[in-house]
């Protein structure tokens, strides 16, 4: 049997769903900030498996994502939440710690041990504990990489942070760490490696090379893709499914490893009592994120006795580049991030 169907309940594969049998189908709601090509895979396979619901995958900006669960709470319409980093799905908790439904009875032994310090008690950066919970699923991992024009750099491809700071004015696209995850990721990564001030400093620096802040996550890569930077601070797996369409379009990485940040998957406190949304919820968690990690965001989450094989083209993890990750820094830590940003004046 296929290791992915060992973890697949038998009743989630064969079950013929008994609910929206009357004039009108039940409505769950997915609420995501992803991209359209991960929205149409997640729309693919559950309104296939789900004939008899009305499945409703709403896209969002994580800012309006976020004010949304925020300002509503429980009463928003969302059922299902994908997509939230997992500083920001700290943020929420903190702010009201019964907003997402517990997750205790789900076995999270497939995934691999450094995703799961969320539910360990961790000491955090002012010395306050975070206690260990079970209130979200890991989604993905999402790593960053420099991004570049073959064509434009010629022979002047960058090798360290240093070096970009040796580019031309209106060479980089980065985003903004105030409106994108990666933005965030890059800017924490480095202050991982180097410290806050450190790393307050590089970027102010490095904004006499920025031609723009992009406020999404995408920006950097799509600006190398129609040349109108040489460079990009931007996620390494839209990066590679862009050089797979685009030669010009380079990858590489510095000395300090990849930068990334993990996001999340859950259910809205009380909404798993429907039994609907929480038969949707277990065959996302069971089966669909499985083939979203392999068909488009293959960063490991997942041990690879449980994980699929990688099906993007050229898919090469920051090892094969002979760098590692970053030993990303609070992670979990909602303070710090919000100092952070508070800090970020460019």
């Amino acid at each position: 049997m296929n290791k992915l169907l060992k973890t697949i309940p038998f009743s989630l594969l064969t079950l013929t769903s008994l609910a929206g049998c009357g004039s009108s189908k039940p409505t769950i709601f997915i609420f995501t900030a992803h991209e359209d090509n991960r929205i149409q895979l997640y729309n693919k396979e559950l309104k296939s498996k789900f004939t008899d619901y009305n499945i409703q995958i709403v896209s969002k900006t994580t800012g309006s994502l976020m004010s949304e669960l925020q300002a509503k709470g429980t009463r928003t319409e969302c059922d299902i939440f994908v997509g939230i980093e997992i500083t920001n799905a700290e943020i929420l908790l903190s702010g009201n710690s019964n907003l997402f439904a517990d997750l205790s009875d789900y076995d999270t032994s497939h995934y691999v041990d450094e995703v799961l310090e969320y539910q360990k008690d961790v000491t955090l950066n002012d010395g306050t504990i975070h206690k260990g919970h079970k209130k979200y699923h890991i989604q993905d991992k999402e790593a960053g990489c420099i991004v570049y024009s073959k064509s434009m750099l010629g022979d002047n491809v960058p090798t360290s942070y240093e070096d970009l700071l040796s580019l031309p004015s209106d060479s980089i696209i980065m985003p903004s760490p105030k409106s994108s995850g990666t933005g965030y990721y890059f800017y924490n990564g480095y202050a991982s490696v180097y410290g806050k001030d450190a790393a307050l400093d590089y970027f102010r620096a490095l904004d006499n090379n920025v031609k723009e802040w992009s406020s999404s996550g995408s920006g950097p890569v799509k600006g190398v893709d129609r040349k109108s930077v040489s460079v990009g601070l931007g996620m390494h797996f839209q990066a590679v499914e862009y050089a797979n369409k685009n030669s010009d379009i380079g990858i590489t990485y510095f000395s300090e490893g990849s930068p990334y940040t993990l996001y999340t998957m859950g259910m809205i406190n009380g909404k798993e009592k429907r039994p609907e949304v929480k038969e949707v919820y277990n065959y996302f968690f069971d089966y669909v994120n499985y083939l979203d990690n392999s068909k488009i965001v293959p960063e490991t989450i997942y041990k690879s006795e449980y994980a699929l094989p990688a099906e993007v083209e050229n898919w090469k993890s920051p090892s094969d580049y002979g760098v590692d990750y970053v030993q990303m820094k609070n992670l979990l830590d909602p303070k710090y991030k919000n100092e952070l940003l508070d800090a970020w004046n460019i």
